[in-house]
């Protein structure tokens, strides 16, 4: 402001107003990277305890169906069954939610340099889709199981084993008791069952194998 009370416009030269804009930018991008820097600090504690937490949670959902299927057909908790059959969407597709939204691109973030990472969530995310559709398909069988098992007017009465005619050593026909199981819808269930947990067993143990180390590099 001039003795007039009028304003004074400073022109200055261009490379030192260029230069003090450049360091005005730097300045601001290390403030910027200082800030990322203290939150990803801060976060990547929570991501990695919240990964794990996820997985704990479907191994108790494994141990869970494992249960189950070793029930099957004379010793099943009918509540229980009801209640995990109807828990097994919601757990898997919030655990895969999580590692589709947070995990999956935080690791393709940090590590652009491995190639083979990018192969590796694309069969993951592959075996998500069909988990999601096979827990889907496993909770519907388990809930029309306990339903047909309740309209029962009572237990299944144990079916003996029979004695027929069969092929015995050297082809020779003999007499004989032959299994039969008492309960073939269960017995299928029991093969679903199994399919499933041991699958989800697998993909989990391979998330804590690969994706927790490469969490905890990140820092």
């Amino acid at each position: 402001m001039d003795d007039k009370g009028e304003h004074v416009v400073v022109m200055l030269p261009l490379p030192v107003a260029v230069e003090r804009g450049a360091s005005a930018a730097v300045e601001r991008a290390e403030r910027l990277g200082a800030a990322l820097g203290r939150i990803k600090a801060v976060m990547q504690p929570a991501v990695l305890a919240e990964l794990r937490r996820e997985l704990a949670v479907q191994r108790r959902l494994c141990d869970s169906l494992e249960a189950i299927a070793d029930a099957l057909p004379d010793n099943l908790d009918h509540q229980h069954t009801l209640h995990v059959a109807r828990s097994i969407g919601s757990i898997v597709r919030r655990a895969h939610a999580f590692e589709e939204t947070t995990i999956f691109p935080l690791l393709d973030r940090s590590f652009r340099n491995r190639p083979q990472l990018a192969a590796t969530l694309e069969r993951l995310h592959f075996e998500h889709w069909e988990d999601e559709s096979f827990a889907e398909e496993l909770a519907e069988k388990l809930i029309d199981y306990v339903k047909a098992a309740a309209a029962r007017p009572g237990p299944l009465a144990p079916r003996c084993a029979a004695s027929v005619p069969r092929v015995g050593v050297f082809g020779t026909i003999v007499s004989g008791p032959l299994s039969i199981s008492a309960d073939p819808v269960a017995e299928a269930l029991g093969y679903m069952l199994r399919g499933f947990f041991e699958g989800l067993r697998r993909h989990i143990a391979f998330e804590e194998e690969h994706l927790l180390p490469l969490l905890g590099e990140i820092g």
